[in-house]
């Protein structure tokens, strides 16, 4: 009976060891060979891989938890061990995440990608349960399937696509951002824990004090300094922070008129930050390897690319701002815009004087009565005609001429919902809408 048992463990051991296996080299060698063949075949285009790619990062990046947490409510295990994360065997998650995430967007060169989706989930479907034992599924594991569907396939082909074609700009920059803030506020935090044996609770348990208020307040500034470049990378220079789908104009205001790597610099001080919130010098490590990665290969790579596309003007932008400290003035040429605020009416009359005692870079104040059209609030417009905004989202536009502490107010003054909560209390606070009277123009603030 024993000899039984033993046989039965050792073939059981052998049939996981082969389906872990499995699951990682078939998606592994499909992946290779659509690569290979992509790089000569028909259709063959980079923006294709870096789809791909991005397609492959959200899908490890958001399967991991998903699974985590099927784990967690019991809609079904592993029975494996090894190279796990929170239970998950994380090899098995990367091959997943193989066929979710590069495989459909690879495939694209040849066929529609709504179908090859729809079979990845049939395929999933009857595949599952012939998994056991590395997985073991309960009655309730559609709900994980459906989850996993919804949050990790069908957003990692959007992206993967739209990065691809080129279209979407703002749906492929929105998910990039979510996908990359992800990584550098769970994932990476979540592997430094790992490594020195804590845990998500048990650094949490440990916050909540004076210090960690004000780091917490000095963390969400960083991220909204760092999505202010990446939303100027999309609406001023047509493209994203991704090397693969690359801006096709140069962008020398928002936060790059103050410095040349502000999404970068940004990362590294939200690492570091968070390791003063968390009491975890393993995040220490992580800014500082990336700030030499930065500082290294991808600013080699990025200024030899640079420099190709744009020439003189990217020397010339270069050599007004540093890669790692920021400029306290903005940019002394940097794109110019107009402010155009009402000098009839209060309170918005003492605007344009405000900004107009103040040194600024490029900015423009005008009277609201001299607007061509019809105003109903304050309104900067750029020069290049990419930026136009009303009201307290105005201002913010317009405090980015100044000096670096204002630009941050005014980074600050425009971010999502924060945005919309200052434009609502402005109002309430005598800030609505008005006429001015000469012209019958309206304007506000």
């Amino acid at each position: 009976m024993s000899a039984v048992i033993v046989s039965s463990a050792v073939q059981t051991g052998l049939d996981i060891a082969v389906l872990r296996s499995a699951v990682l080299m078939v998606p592994l060698v499909s992946v290779a060979v659509l690569w290979i063949a992509g790089l000569w075949g028909v259709g063959a285009d980079v923006r294709v891989r870096g789809g791909a790619l991005l397609a492959l990062l959200w899908s490890t990046v958001s399967l991991l938890p998903v699974n985590a947490l099927a784990v967690r409510l019991g809609w079904w295990s592993f029975g494996t061990d090894g190279l796990e994360w929170f239970e998950v065997p994380v090899d098995v998650i990367f091959g997943w995440a193989l066929l979710w995430g590069a495989v459909p967007i690879l495939l694209s060169r040849w066929v529609n990608p709504l179908p090859i989706v729809a079979v990845l989930v049939t395929a999933d479907v009857l595949v599952m349960g012939s998994l056991e034992p590395l997985v073991v599924l309960t009655p309730s594991w559609w709900r994980g399937e459906v989850l996993a569907v919804a949050v990790c396939l069908l957003p990692a082909t959007a992206l993967g696509m739209a990065t691809a074609s080129g279209r979407a700009l703002r749906v492929r920059v929105v998910l990039q951002m979510m996908l990359f803030a992800s990584l550098l506020v769970f994932v990476i935090p979540s592997a430094a824990f790992e490594a020195t044996g804590r845990s998500w609770a048990g650094v949490l348990a440990g916050t909540g004090g004076p210090l960690d208020s004000v780091t917490i307040q000095v963390i969400a500034v960083l991220g909204i300094v760092a999505m202010r470049a990446v939303w100027d990378f999309a609406i001023i220079g047509h493209g994203t922070p991704f090397p693969w789908d690359p801006p096709t104009r140069l962008v020398t205001s928002g936060p790059y008129a103050y410095v040349a790597n502000p999404m970068q610099l940004c990362a590294v001080l939200i690492l570091a930050t968070g390791a003063v919130l968390f009491g975890a010098p393993a995040l220490i490590l992580a800014a500082v390897a990336g700030a030499a990665f930065s500082s290294g290969i991808a600013a080699w790579n990025e200024t030899a690319h640079l420099t190709a596309r744009f020439g003189p003007a990217w020397n010339e932008h270069r050599s007004q701002v540093r890669n790692w400290l920021p400029r306290w003035h903005a940019r002394p040429d940097r794109a110019s815009g107009t402010l155009y605020a009402s000098v009839t009416c209060d309170p918005c009359s003492v605007v344009g004087p405000w900004f107009t005692r103040r040194p600024s870079a490029g900015l423009v104040i005008a009277a609201a009565e001299d607007h061509p059209g019809t105003l109903r609030r304050v309104r900067y417009e750029s020069s290049d005609g990419c930026v136009v905004a009303d009201g307290t989202r105005a201002i913010g536009c317009a405090l980015e001429h100044l000096t670096l502490g204002w630009a941050v107010v005014g980074w600050v003054m425009r971010a999502p919902v924060l945005a919309s909560v200052i434009a609502l209390v402005t109002d309430a606070s005598g800030g609505a809408p008005r006429a001015i009277p000469e012209r019958m123009s309206e304007s506000s603030e």
